[in-house]
């Protein structure tokens, strides 16, 4: 858990419990291993949390307007938006602001998606609101309306501009056929994710005109639009268009994922309005869309609006059901397995909401001594600095003639000492001494042992023979070692 909020979490939690997300967990059978990322919603304040497989809070902070869009990205770095200066943040395992991101060319960059790359690129977009003169497209149409576009941008390590995009040279206002164009103010587009397909071109989910689309990340130009009235492949089997979806991902090979809102399922199904987490596998030769995979959850529920899905390394999906206010319900956050199975459910109460929630393998560096053996071992670190100490044991034999003065206390007697010494973390330092007063003029031998003498060497590990003042190391036949000191 973050050191600076241990104390914190407990001595203050009654003053800012609702700083929190406030959660129950229902269902936590057997969910893949991996922690939770996510930024609460919901007033007064925006924590940013992660949680643990098990739903334990492990680490939570209050960052005020940031935050938005917490995770882990293409760079394992976290990243985050700001809403305060509309830029992205990105921090890395040291909770250290390692960079922040904003868009080029005077644009302001919005806060639904955003891709730090290994490379050290970046990927982002910003609306793009321009007057138009609707009353050119449409009868009754405002000829002053405000129409909203999109700009994709990449940026280099370095920030500099690399590509850009702009929806203007490639879509029509009249592509949105739920919109009403007789308005003084069209978001025609509202593009909320982006990613980057197997092959390196740019897919973008744009909610309000219910497409997925591909744009070739060098030209600029639509590969292909999937979904909405510009829709290009066929449905195949029992299936019905997405509609209002978010979070588009590439699982490779022709597949995507996605949260399915549905807030038009209901003109398909004869039912209720519900969302799912949906996959497809598309022919782009012969143009159709499969579905091969889809999770409805057993109480149908129904997230107008934000939500996000994202397929974990063992094969399971994590789903945030994120906007249940209709329910008067908070988020509801699941993991299923690849039959449908729910593995893990987490419960947030009402006016808590998710924008998006994920799931990753990662948690921040804290260094210090993760040895519980040592004398100075963290428990709040999971990271080795180096910096553990141990109690240790010293053993020195000397052969002196007269006196010999030994931490502080003079020997002029033969015999086996020991004292115990503690540093100032608290290890304990016992060190024994073998002394022999040989009150000859000559040295000739050291007290007899049974043991033989096999060879003594220096610091170095060199042959040597017995020297006066000079620490040498005696080598005996029962594989015992000395270390001595003959001093004058």
């Amino acid at each position: 858990m973050k050191r600076s909020l241990i104390t914190i979490i407990y001595v203050l939690f009654f003053l800012i419990s609702y700083s929190q997300p406030n959660y129950s967990v229902s269902i936590n059978t057997n969910p893949s291993s991996g922690n939770l990322f996510f930024q609460t919603g919901g007033q007064p304040a925006k924590p940013i949390s992660i949680l643990d497989s098990s739903g334990a809070l492990i680490f939570w902070d209050n960052l005020g307007l940031k935050g938005w869009d917490f995770k882990v990205n293409d760079n394992n770095k976290i990243t985050y938006y700001d809403r305060l200066s509309k830029g992205w943040f990105v921090m890395d395992s040291l909770e250290n602001v390692v960079d922040s991101v904003y868009c080029k060319n005077g644009y302001t960059s919005d806060l639904h998606d955003f891709i730090a790359l290994e490379n050290g690129n970046y990927i982002l977009f910003a609306y793009d609101d321009q007057p138009y003169a609707m009353d050119t497209v449409v009868s009754g149409g405002d000829p002053n309306a405000m129409v909203e576009g999109l700009i994709i941008q990449e940026l280099d390590s370095n920030q500099n501009l690399l590509f850009q995009w702009s929806s203007w040279d490639h879509f029509n206002i009249t592509d949105n056929v739920t919109a009403n164009l007789t308005s003084s103010s069209i978001a025609f587009i509202h593009c909320n994710s982006i990613d980057i397909d197997y092959d390196g071109h740019l897919l973008i989910s744009s909610r309000n005109l219910d497409e997925i689309t591909k744009i070739n990340r060098i030209t600029g130009d639509l590969i292909w639009r999937w979904g909405g009235a510009k829709n290009e492949f066929t449905l195949l089997g029992n299936d019905y268009p997405f509609s209002r979806q978010h979070c588009l991902r590439s699982l490779g090979g022709n597949r995507y994922l996605l949260f399915d809102n549905g807030n038009f399922s209901n003109q398909y199904t004869g039912t209720s309005k519900f969302s799912r987490a949906v996959e497809y596998l598309l022919d782009t030769v012969n143009m159709t869309a499969q579905k091969t995979w889809e999770f409805v959850h057993p109480d149908s529920l129904f997230s107008p609006a934000i939500g996000s899905v994202q397929r974990l390394q063992g094969g399971n999906t994590f789903i945030n059901f994120g906007n249940l206010q209709n329910l008067n319900m908070g988020s509801i956050l699941c993991e299923v397995d690849s039959t449908g199975q729910l593995v893990f459910e987490l419960r947030f109460v009402n006016g808590q909401n998710l924008y998006r929630a994920h799931k990753f393998d990662w948690f921040f560096t804290f260094p210090g001594c993760i040895d519980s053996l040592s004398c100075n071992f963290d428990s709040t670190a999971n990271f080795s600095d180096s910096s553990c100490l141990f109690s240790t044991f010293s053993y020195d034999t000397v052969v002196v003639n007269g006196s010999y003065l030994w931490n502080g206390n003079s020997f002029n007697v033969s015999g086996d000492h020991a004292i115990l010494l503690t540093n100032s973390v608290g290890c304990d330092s016992t060190a024994f001494l073998n002394l022999t007063i040989n009150n000859s003029t000559i040295i000739n031998d050291f007290p007899r042992n049974k043991k033989k003498l096999i060879k003594i060497v220096d610091l170095f590990g060199r042959e040597s023979y017995a020297l006066r003042n000079k620490v040498l190391f005696y080598i005996y036949s029962d594989g015992s070692v000395e270390k001595r000191i003959i001093l004058e």
